[in-house]
């Protein structure tokens, strides 16, 4: 996984507070504490908080903001932690169509690619030894006739 910070709940809790104080009023500070409130969540060890931080991000994009390219990039950033490496790494790509000297979108992307070729792996060392236990069977029953 990439070298990304953590967030402690006293955190997440500090900023939902400041998130539901800024709502009420409204404006630039309410824009400003929801992107410290979605920045938050995403860099969360619970999946709970990752999942809302990335809900709270999708609403964002739907919106006017001038800040999309701060907001993709947590948004892959949810998604990595996710682990949806392949929905991450479309965000990524195209964050980088309009933004191509984004680093730390470069970095995430090429941790990205790294864990989907690795997972990939996995998967295909997992499937092999599902055959080979299965070959193993059928071998043994056939020896058995």
């Amino acid at each position: 996984m990439a070298e990304l910070p953590w967030t402690e709940a006293d955190v997440i809790q500090r900023c939902q507070h400041e998130y539901q104080v800024a709502a009420r009023e409204g404006g630039q500070e309410g824009q400003d504490a929801t992107v410290r409130l979605a920045w938050a969540q995403v860099h969360s060890t619970k999946t709970s908080d990752v999942d809302r931080g990335v809900e709270l991000l999708q609403a964002m994009l739907t919106q006017e903001s001038a800040d999309t390219r701060d907001l993709l990039y947590l948004l892959a950033v949810g998604q990595y932690r996710r682990r949806h490496y392949l929905d991450a790494r479309t965000t990524l790509r195209d964050l980088l169509k309009g933004n191509p000297e984004f680093r730390q979108a470069e970095s995430l992307l090429k941790s990205v690619d790294e864990d989907i070729v690795r997972d990939g792996l996995v998967g295909v060392g997992a499937g092999a030894a599902v055959i080979g236990v299965i070959g193993a069977i059928a071998y043994a029953a056939l020896r058995k006739r």
